[in-house]
């Protein structure tokens, strides 16, 4: 199996990011956090990732941290939740996130995600609440104030990705995970890896 990609950023096929290893290129479809770490084709990056084996395919997906792989093994083994849909929850709510809801049995923040409905929901809550105790929360993630002030750079992130279309609630969803995986020098930054974790906005 293989566990960790260490390489060279090739560009994207099919929304699958395409990494370069000793002049073989693997196609991972990689969690938004994930993405967030390259920048530029030629950017080399590291990904943690696990094979998922199917009868007719073998796919390779690709994580920012240990603790995301394995919160991406656990979604996927509670019922109706795939491969695919476990990574676009991970994508959308974020480790952090997605950990700290289970644990307050937040049913609403869950069933935020694409793909997740109400009942999916609170299967979720049900199943993982034992299963993430576990991963805790990073030190860091406590640091994290609920709210910023207009004028710093996690408040003008807030307020550049409402103006370009999305809730304030996502936005502050987005822009605690980014500051948490530790993006923190200026708004632009910061706005950059909390796109990474957002779909297009409606």
């Amino acid at each position: 199996m293989i566990s960790q990609l260490k390489g060279k950023f090739i560009g994207y096929d099919k929304d699958a990011m395409v990494i370069e290893v000793g002049g073989i290129g693997f196609r991972v479809w990689a969690s938004a956090g994930a993405k967030s770490l390259v920048g530029e084709v030629g950017d080399e990056v590291r990904l943690f990732t696990t094979m998922v084996v199917r009868e007719d395919s073998l796919s390779l997906y690709g994580f920012e941290s240990v603790d995301e792989r394995e919160l991406f093994d656990v979604l996927c083994d509670v019922k109706g939740i795939g491969p695919k849909t476990a990574l676009s929850i991970l994508s959308a709510l974020s480790f952090e996130t997605i950990v700290a809801a289970v644990n307050a049995g937040d049913i609403a923040t869950l069933a935020s995600a694409p793909g997740v409905g109400r009942r999916t929901a609170e299967r979720l809550a049900v199943e993982l609440r034992d299963r993430v105790r576990r991963f805790g929360l990073p030190a860091s993630a406590e640091q994290v104030p609920s709210a910023w002030t207009v004028g710093s750079p996690e408040g003008d992130a807030i307020s550049g990705l409402m103006a370009l279309g999305y809730s304030a609630m996502e936005a502050e969803r987005a822009v605690r995970a980014a500051v948490v995986a530790g993006y923190r020098g200026s708004a632009a930054e910061i706005i950059r890896a909390s796109l990474a974790r957002l779909g297009p906005s409606e």
